[in-house]
């Protein structure tokens, strides 16, 4: 009896040591439901747009014993992209050059003081093969610290990757108001949402490395039109935003005569380049107000030369416009 006694005892004892400490961090966990990704998952379409929801809390406030309850300090996310962020260039450098490192970017990183945290974003995956790994960290006042994460694999159903210039269809979600912006990194195809060049969204945090990689502005205008502009041109954006030229990239844009069939028959980065120089409009920072099914030439402040073709402007239920996009890479 003894002995059963003390196994029992025993037992009881390492079920308590495995057992982890409630209060040791925040509570951190995605919202479940069909609209939201809160797992792992492979897709088939690059660029495709997904939603999440993460809610973070710390323990004691989830059991209503606010009173000695820590408070949220800090919630930042991350994101991997592996191989690596842009499309890689087989007739260029050496695969072991393409598969060195992942690219992390911090896409949204804010201070608090509250007990609970919810935060909502939809989000446009990578547009080229490979993975990209979503972490999310939330800080107390005591510094202890949760983590979670998700990672989206994108398996395109064709070989473009072997081409040589970047394709991908990405749906750009208009602002809410002209004070806001939605932006794009034209070579990655990563779209970014109005948080990450609003001050009051994101008072104190400069995006600088997501600031050096976006080439085009979502500028929102009357009866829902909309135009597409180069950083450097558009003053309001945040303070927070450096005025720079090396964080507040210039694209040159063009409109061409090209439409929907020709813009297809653009195969090749000499079809690319040819279409820019011999478009019909003087260079300019931003375009006219987009017309549905129109071509518009740029050259990105890295010399990548690409067309926009305005496959749709959607107006319900949220205003966006659906671009397809060829880039020299």
């Amino acid at each position: 009896m003894l002995l059963r006694f003390s196994l029992w005892l025993l037992l009881g004892t390492l079920l308590t040591a495995c057992q982890p400490d409630l209060d040791s961090g925040p509570l951190l966990d995605f919202v479940g439901g069909s609209r939201y990704t809160a797992y792992t998952r492979i897709i088939n379409t690059p660029a495709d747009t997904l939603t999440y929801k993460i809610f973070a809390a710390t323990t004691k406030a989830q059991n209503a014993d606010t009173a000695d309850a820590p408070n949220l300090t800090n919630m930042r996310i991350e994101v991997t992209y592996n191989p690596r962020l842009n499309p890689v260039d087989y007739t260029g450098l050496s695969i072991s050059d393409h598969y060195d490192r992942g690219d992390t970017l911090v896409v949204f990183n804010r201070s608090m003081k509250r007990k609970t945290f919810a935060f909502q974003n939809t989000f446009s995956t990578r547009s080229t093969p490979g993975y990209e790994t979503w972490k999310f960290t939330s800080t107390d006042d005591q510094n202890q610290t949760s983590t979670a994460s998700f990672r989206i694999t994108v398996r395109p159903n064709n070989n473009d990757s072997t081409l040589a210039y970047h394709r991908y269809t990405v749906g750009l979600q208009a602002p809410r108001t002209f004070t806001s912006r939605s932006y794009i990194a034209l070579l990655p195809g990563l779209t970014f949402p109005r948080y990450i060049g609003s001050q009051t969204d994101s008072p104190g945090v400069p995006y600088s490395d997501v600031y050096g990689l976006i080439d085009l502005v979502y500028l929102p205008g009357a009866d829902n039109s909309a135009v597409l502009a180069s950083p450097s041109s558009v003053p309001a954006l945040s303070t927070l935003w450096p005025t720079d030229s090396t964080t507040r990239r210039t694209t040159r844009l063009r409109t061409t005569a090209l439409n929907a069939s020709t813009f297809a028959a653009t195969a090749s980065p000499a079809d690319l380049t040819a279409a820019y120089n011999s478009a019909t409009t003087p260079a300019s920072t931003r375009t006219e107000i987009l017309v549905k099914g129109r071509v518009y030439a740029f050259r990105t402040q890295d010399a990548k030369f690409g067309l926009i073709y305005v496959e749709n402007l959607i107006t319900t239920p949220i205003p966006a416009a659906k671009l397809q996009v060829h880039i020299t890479k």
